[in-house]
């Protein structure tokens, strides 16, 4: 992850869910988590470290090496003073919350 005063840049490649088509992935962002979903079921989430600004989020998704896909998320600061020192406050149990 990269923190900028706006928004914060976070790659993400989950072991989990390798041998998944980057095609089928998506993620539902609201103002303090983010899942991740596949083929339109809830496969992982995490409470993040500050308040977003849900409009203005965004992901892609891409083929990984060995069969893990990458996942980018751009996601926008509600609070453009506030500095969160991080992206992920925790990890649901099992991945979920």
């Amino acid at each position: 992850w990269v923190e900028n005063p706006e928004d914060i840049d976070v790659t993400l490649r989950i072991p989990g869910l390798r041998g998944q088509p980057a095609e089928c992935l998506g993620v539902l962002f609201s103002t303090t988590t983010v899942s991740l979903t596949a083929f339109g079921r809830v496969v992982w989430s995490c409470i993040q470290m500050g308040i977003s600004d849900t409009d203005d989020c965004l992901f892609l998704t891409q083929e990984g090496a060995d069969g893990v896909p990458v996942i980018q998320l751009n996601i926008k600061k509600r609070d453009t003073e506030e500095r969160w020192g991080g992206f992920i406050l925790q990890i649901g149990e099992d991945s979920i919350l």
